[in-house]
């Protein structure tokens, strides 16, 4: 499939979606922040007052029509590649592997390496194993939910999933120990001939599972923990995070 047939079926899903929700204004505003788009921008890219906008997704307006649906997501790709279409590519990533939207909470990816210290500072990360690598390149990030991820996916879909982020980061919500993130990522391995993330950061951990610990040592995987309370202010913090360029 190229990248037109690609982004046809990523506007679709992502109109659907809106669409077919309970609730479609809180869906639109969540793939409006999604990608990173203000109501101010969408509404001069739709030709509407920013007010209309507000309206939608406060639920003050009856929910949007299947042409508003259409026009407001076909805003959302063309103003994310006007800026280089680094969620737009990062979502097409797992297009082809028919991923639930759920399962990724956030993705991106950089313009330009980044050092991975600057991600784990902004995560307000501690670090598990392999400190010396945060000086090392990454070229974005995926953020999964575990629990989607395992009750919703199939064993090759994990696979793909989860051998997804060579030289990114992989960024686990909902974990407890980490155990089956780390297990997950070394099958990957083997069915995907030793592709690995560059950086493994665990949200929600409760106790670090030696098993995960190993396996990041021997297969030299920066493992680190986010400390930010919960899975809602993860996703902020990614959305907001700003990386500067490697010198």
């Amino acid at each position: 499939m190229d990248y037109s047939d690609l982004k046809k079926s990523l506007c679709r899903m992502i109109a659907g979606e809106i669409t077919l929700s309970e609730d479609p204004g809180v869906s639109m505003r969540m793939w409006r922040e999604r990608f990173q788009v203000s109501q101010k921008e969408i509404a001069i890219a739709l030709g509407v007052s920013p007010s209309v906008i507000s309206d939608y997704e406060s639920g003050r307006r009856l929910s949007p029509r299947i042409d508003t649906v259409q026009k407001f997501v076909k805003c959302l790709v063309e103003l994310d590649e006007a800026r280089g279409g680094t969620v737009v590519n990062g979502l097409m990533r797992m297009m082809g592997n028919d991923i639930p939207s759920d399962v990724i909470l956030d993705i991106k990816e950089f313009s330009y390496p980044v050092k991975a210290e600057s991600l784990c500072n902004h995560l307000k990360c501690e670090i598990l194993a392999n400190e010396d690598l945060l000086e090392q390149p990454i070229y974005g990030y995926t953020a999964i939910d575990v629990v989607n991820a395992i009750l919703k996916l199939s064993s090759e879909q994990l696979v793909l999933l989860y051998g997804a982020t060579p030289q990114r980061a992989a960024i686990f919500a909902n974990v407890t120990s980490g155990r089956s993130s780390m297990v997950a990522i070394k099958t990957s391995q083997i069915a995907l001939s030793n592709v690995k993330p560059a950086a493994v950061i665990l949200h929600g951990l409760k106790k670090l599972d030696p098993l995960a610990l190993k396996i990041a040592e021997s297969e030299r995987i920066l493992l680190a923990a986010s400390t930010i309370k919960d899975v809602k202010n993860l996703v902020k913090a990614l959305r907001e995070f700003m990386p500067h360029q490697i010198i």
